[in-house]
């Protein structure tokens, strides 16, 4: 899988560019500012239709300009296809071989990305909403029709905390929410089970990945922390929809005095542990890059498991946030796996590849091929 041929008019500060990446390795040269960033998330609004950024649809359209568009020819398993995405004052539109698509979650198949960049370094560390993100975009990345299912959960969440904010404000009888409340349960039931399916046959790679990262001396380990302290091996849908119901009923009371709703799958996290003690309070620094790096890795593999391709591989300025032995393992790692990558760096002597490459430099939004 791999991108043969990749434009861009008026997005962001790029100024339009036409560009026919490697097969293997893209290097992203320039100075920070210059649009290497938004580069890649013209890539990854090929695959998802989104950007990876936060933020709305007009903030990536250049000044003084109405639409934008992003257009690629993506070549996989033999099989060539072109899609285009534009941003208009309307939203956006995606076309697949120049037809408007109707079923986003099939066609979210045609190009897989993986993204590393300097957010993901602190999964360890901050909060559980970045790991929730890893999560999901992880997950539609093996299940596009995941993308349906979290957006079902999450209309169902807006009506239960609309209906809380009513009877907080005496507009409803509180009484009447817990039968508007099937649909929350329902669909936050099939988020879990997917995260849930997702982790099982995500962590042996991470396992095994963290365990070569650091020579074997250290045992990495991941949990879906959520509906308490009761396992949730072997759950299904049933399982979890009676634990959802459960843990609903008892916040109730505490949702109401909130005016919104304070457990469920939009507040559920990752439990990352190193040598069964928890990351985020006992790893050192190189610790926590390792695990990291980890994730990373792991990600493409199952990927690849998946759908029998690597995906996309986006890296944005990592290299110099990696210590030097972290960044020789990502490049061994780059090297032996397949699949086409676009690096962002301000210095190309942090990237030491062996396999072949294309600098492209990046300098006020113009991007231009290195020669020799």
């Amino acid at each position: 899988m791999h991108l043969v041929a990749f434009s861009a008019e008026h997005f962001r500060n790029l100024a339009p560019f036409r560009l026919e990446p490697h097969r293997r390795f893209n290097i992203l040269e320039g100075r920070n500012g210059q649009g290497k960033t938004n580069l890649l998330e013209a890539v990854y609004l090929l695959s998802a239709f989104r950007s990876f950024r936060d933020g709305r649809n007009r903030e990536l359209v250049a000044f003084g300009q109405e639409r934008a568009t992003v257009f690629a020819e993506i070549v996989k398993k033999g099989v060539s296809r072109t899609v285009e995405v534009a941003i208009t004052p309307k939203g956006k539109r995606v076309a697949l071989d120049g037809k408007a698509i109707t079923s986003l979650p099939d066609e979210l198949a045609h190009l897989s990305v993986v993204l590393f960049g300097p957010d993901d370094l602190v999964l360890t560390k901050e909060g559980p909403q970045l790991r929730r993100r890893f999560l999901d975009r992880a997950v539609y990345a093996v299940s596009p029709e995941y993308v349906n299912e979290l957006r079902a959960y999450g209309v169902a969440l807006k009506n239960r905390n609309r209906l809380l904010r009513q009877a907080q404000e005496g507009r409803l009888d509180p009484a009447v929410i817990a039968a508007f409340e099937k649909e929350l349960v329902a669909h936050g039931a099939r988020v879990m089970l997917r995260r849930l399916q997702f982790l099982e046959s995500y962590r042996p790679h991470f396992v095994r990945v963290f365990s070569e990262i650091t020579g074997g001396e250290l045992a990495g380990g991941i949990t879906y922390r959520g509906l308490g302290k009761a396992s949730l091996a072997d759950a299904t849908v049933a399982d979890l929809e009676a634990r959802y119901r459960a843990v609903l009923d008892e916040a109730r009371q505490t949702d109401l005095r909130r005016g919104f709703t304070s457990v469920g799958p939009h507040t559920h996290d990752l439990g990352f542990t190193i040598g069964g003690r928890p990351a985020r309070t006992y790893a050192s620094q190189g610790q926590h890059r390792a695990f990291v790096l980890a994730l990373k890795i792991a990600e493409l593999h199952r990927i690849h498991d998946a759908i029998g391709d690597y995906p996309v591989f986006l890296l944005d300025d990592v290299s110099s946030e990696l210590d030097e032995e972290r960044n020789a393992q990502l490049m061994r790692y780059l090297d032996s796996a397949g699949g086409q990558v676009f690096i962002t760096t301000t210095d190309r002597r942090w990237i030491h590849l062996t396999g072949d490459t294309a600098v492209w430099r990046v300098a006020e939004g113009r991007v231009s091929a290195e020669v020799g």
